[in-house]
């Protein structure tokens, strides 16, 4: 992770880091919150729990997976 000197702030939006956002994504963001009526703010709570929740899954999957011995 990169290391910022101490008088630069990071560039957020609702409390969440968006500065490892490039621009084209940070456009399509504006692009679809324009599109739903939500804000950029809201899509990128919901991106992240989408992602929360899709990692978990993966990871109780891992721990109901049945090895038998060969």
């Amino acid at each position: 992770m990169k290391t910022w000197p101490q008088n630069v702030a990071r560039f957020k939006i609702d409390g969440i880091p968006v500065d490892h956002l490039d621009q084209r994504m940070m456009r399509k963001f504006r692009r679809i919150a324009d599109w739903t009526g939500w804000t950029v703010a809201d899509h990128l709570h919901q991106a992240m729990e989408d992602y929360i929740a899709k990692r978990e899954a993966e990871k109780q999957l891992q721990a109901k997976i049945i090895i038998f011995p060969v």
